[in-house]
């Protein structure tokens, strides 16, 4: 299977490394939870908004990102099944090679190389061609696709009733929920 994940949210943990760096240079104490749309910048006082992208361009704040718990894993033993794994992602250019060069420490069994060549920048996911796409973002997930979909939840992805109805978007609590959806779609092929 072509497998797509999203890197931020879904491999790593940036919105919780962007709040801790807003929360350090503001006095806020914006959690997760807090979070309940796509865009940080609803949840930060209007005198605030610009450290909003200051944080995804620092460097301090890219030093904290850590993998998502189960992820690594899980995408190990996806990769030594004979799954091809793809990163998409929707970032800045200047940040695509801070990711890159993240996973590739982190991914040291896919190698600099494989990373490289299976990593996409990219706002329209629905245009690839996967067989499954992992996402933190339930716009990624909807809509005329090639894939099947699979959302880890958070408070800004809450699945709607249409949401519920799509047979072809799942939701996962973590990456080990992840990885059992993803054998049912082995399964089904």
């Amino acid at each position: 299977m072509k497998i797509g994940i999203d890197i931020d949210n879904v491999l790593v943990n940036t919105t919780e490394c962007v709040l801790e760096y807003l929360n350090e240079r503001t006095g806020l104490n914006l959690k997760l939870e807090d979070i309940k749309t796509y865009s940080i910048e609803d949840y930060v006082p209007k005198e605030n908004r610009l450290l909003v992208p200051e944080a995804f361009e620092s460097k301090h704040m890219w030093k904290k990102v850590d993998f998502i718990n189960g992820a690594i894993e899980v995408i190990r033993k996806l990769f030594e099944e004979g799954h091809e794994i793809y990163f998409a992602t929707a970032t800045l250019p200047e940040n695509l090679k801070k990711k890159m060069n993240h996973l590739s420490r982190n991914l040291d069994f896919l190698g600099l190389d494989y990373i490289k060549s299976h990593t996409i920048c990219i706002t329209n996911k629905q245009l690839l061609r996967f067989d499954v796409m992992i996402d933190d973002y339930l716009g990624n997930l909807r809509g005329e696709r090639t894939y099947e979909s699979i959302c880890l939840a958070y408070p800004w992805n809450e699945f709607t009733e249409e949401d519920e109805k799509d047979e072809r978007l799942y939701r996962a609590d973590n990456w080990l929920k992840i990885y059992l959806i993803i054998k049912m779609f082995i399964e089904e092929y």
